[in-house]
Formats: C-alpha cells, sequence, structure tokens
C-alpha cells in the first residue's frame, strides 16, 4: 500500500489501463459472487472500446478521476447525473475502483471528495458488501430502502438474485 498517489483527469491514450484496472478490481472484489464472464477477455476488450468512447468525451473525462501511483493507474472513479428521477441529488457516483494492494491508502476518499465536491450524492451498492457499504458511510451516505435484483433489472439470469442498494448523502 502505497501513500504516495496522485488524483488526476484521465488521458485519452489510458483505456487500456483503466480498463486493466476496472477488470481486476471487479475480479478482486466480486470472484465468487458475479460470473467469471465479468472478467475474462471478451470482457477486458469490451471494456477498452467502453473507456475509448468514454475518453473521447470531454463531459465523461470531466467527471473522471484516476489514481496514479509511480506513473500506473491504479484507480477510477465517475460520476454523473442520476439515474434515477425519484431522488433530489446533484450527483449519482456510478463507480469507484482501487486495486486491492492500494486499499488503505485514502486514495479512494481522495477521488470521491474531488468529484462529489461536498455535494448530495447517490449510489448503487451490493446489499452483500458490508466493507464498501463501511466505506460509503463514512463519506455521509445512508441506505434509503431502494433496492433492485441485478438479474431483474438487467434481465440476466447469470445474475439473479445479486441484490443492490442504493445509498444516499446530502450536501456534506
Amino acid at each position: 500500500m502505497s501513500a504516495d498517489f496522485t488524483i488526476r483527469h484521465p488521458q485519452l491514450h489510458e483505456a487500456e489501463s483503466i480498463a486493466s484496472v476496472h477488470i481486476a478490481s471487479w475480479e478482486e472484489a466480486y470472484a465468487g459472487v458475479l460470473p467469471d464472464q465479468f472478467w475474462n477477455e471478451e470482457s477486458y476488450k469490451r471494456r477498452v472500446n467502453s473507456w475509448r468512447q468514454m475518453l473521447a468525451d470531454q463531459a465523461h473525462r470531466a467527471r473522471t478521476r484516476v489514481t496514479e501511483v509511480d506513473g500506473s493507474v491504479v484507480g477510477i472513479a465517475q460520476i454523473g447525473p442520476p439515474r434515477e428521477e425519484d431522488i433530489d441529488v446533484d450527483h449519482e457516483l456510478y463507480m469507484i475502483y482501487l486495486l486491492e494492494d492500494h486499499q488503505g491508502s485514502g486514495a479512494s476518499s481522495a477521488m470521491l471528495e474531488e468529484l462529489l465536491n461536498n455535494k448530495a450524492a447517490s449510489l448503487w451498492v451490493l446489499k452483500d458488501n458490508p466493507r464498501a457499504q463501511a466505506f460509503y458511510r463514512k463519506h455521509g451516505f445512508e441506505p434509503d430502502g431502494e433496492e433492485i435484483d441485478l438479474g431483474e433489472d438487467q434481465g440476466s439470469g447469470a445474475l439473479k438474485g445479486i441484490v443492490e442498494i442504493r445509498m444516499v448523502r446530502g450536501p456534506q
């Protein structure tokens, strides 16, 4: 774990590095919960293409941060407009992932606070992920009672029974 990190905007040429962090952090966090198809080679290729498209869009780059340690991307975070209309928040935290070796360094907190800038926000987190929920509580988020079954929401039998809960925070 390194305490020497930099939080910055991603660069156009970093799609592959960011996709690698995205896939690796998913596997570290969700192995045994999500199907292996989420971190196989095909998934990696789709993720690289997705990141290339996002990084080509200035608005997406402005809402995204990466954590860099010793010249390598080790974390990513992204916000955007809330996807639900039933909630009055400024932003939704779409993702925040940090490679396991760098967790506990303060980098996730730094990315989160730089992006949200003390504003009201929402996010979705796995119901069976107490570590992530504790992290979000530390930053003022609380469950609001909303939950979704990913299998039903995304029409995927492979995800049936995997439940996410919504957490929200007011202005800080």
